[in-house]
């Protein structure tokens, strides 16, 4: 049962643009290939506590996501992408998104512990900034680089429904605020080909700047640091996977920003197509 049920699972969770880790690791000597196409739309954003209306913003990202098990309880992933934005008000942004090299180690099996101990494994990784300018609200980036490290937990609690966790912390330069993450997930699989989830993400700046605060606009040259903000959010999303072949699966997830400080309300649709090469 093991092998059927993680298989089917991998990459219905595998979304590079909504998650990087999971408690159920790529198969040893497998890698997985996953391609999103993410399309963010917002006309409100979240100015401190409250919201207020802007013009509206639009931003498409291309995701290539890959992941390799090296042996039964260790792997490596990558993902890295290309995106642009546009806005009734603001210049159009283009260029190379962030990219990050994670490694998950894992420290408990459920299936072979067959104990009540959920499948935990532990996730570093390191993003580096991606070709792209900064400073202004439709930005695709925030222009860091950082480190992080997290603790994810997992586990089946019958052969149709499974739930996840994890918990982390994010170290970033350039003045760029660090953040505390963390994650809460549900999958259900009516059947070995489809799954559906439901995930709650909560990214929690570490101090920054409010919007319009002393340091916000630079005295010298007048350019904005929406990058030095103190940016939190708050997002679900609903999704649901389709294994068209046992190498081959399909996603679509559709998802809002629920919560926020000085970041936008964004609705976020992201579809996906994941190959597992043997």
């Amino acid at each position: 049962m093991k092998r059927s049920i993680t298989s089917a699972l991998a990459l219905a969770i595998s979304q590079a643009c909504l998650a990087d880790g999971s408690p159920w690791l790529t198969e040893p000597e497998t890698m997985q290939l996953v391609v999103s196409q993410v399309q963010q739309s917002a006309d409100e954003f979240y100015k401190a506590n409250s919201t207020t209306q802007v013009d509206k913003l639009e931003q498409k990202t291309t995701w290539l996501g890959l992941s390799y098990g090296l042996d039964y309880d260790l792997a490596v992933g990558f993902k890295s992408g290309y995106s642009s934005n546009e806005g009734n008000s603001v210049s159009t942004e283009s260029g190379i998104t962030d990219s990050t090299v994670g490694v998950s180690w894992r420290l408990v099996d459920e299936f072979i512990s067959y104990s009540y101990v959920p499948s935990t494994v532990l996730r570093a990784a390191a993003t580096f900034q991606g070709d792209y300018d900064t400073g202004e609200i439709n930005a695709i980036g925030d222009g860091a680089d950082s480190i992080e490290v997290s603790l994810i937990l997992g586990r089946f609690l019958n052969p149709w429904l499974a739930v996840s966790s994890e918990l982390g912390y994010r170290k970033r330069n350039s003045d760029v605020p660090d953040d505390a993450f963390y994650k809460l997930g549900a999958y259900v699989l009516p059947s070995p080909q489809v799954s559906v989830s439901l995930n709650y993400s909560v990214v929690d700046a570490q101090g920054g700047l409010d919007i319009g605060e002393a340091g916000f606009v630079n005295s010298e040259d007048g350019t904005v640091n929406f990058h030095k903000l103190e940016e939190d959010s708050s997002l679900v999303d609903l999704g649901i996977s389709f294994n068209v072949l046992p190498e081959l699966n399909l996603s679509f997830n559709a998802g809002q920003v629920v919560n926020g400080k000085n970041t936008t309300k964004s609705d976020v649709y992201a579809l996906t197509v994941g190959y597992t090469l043997p």
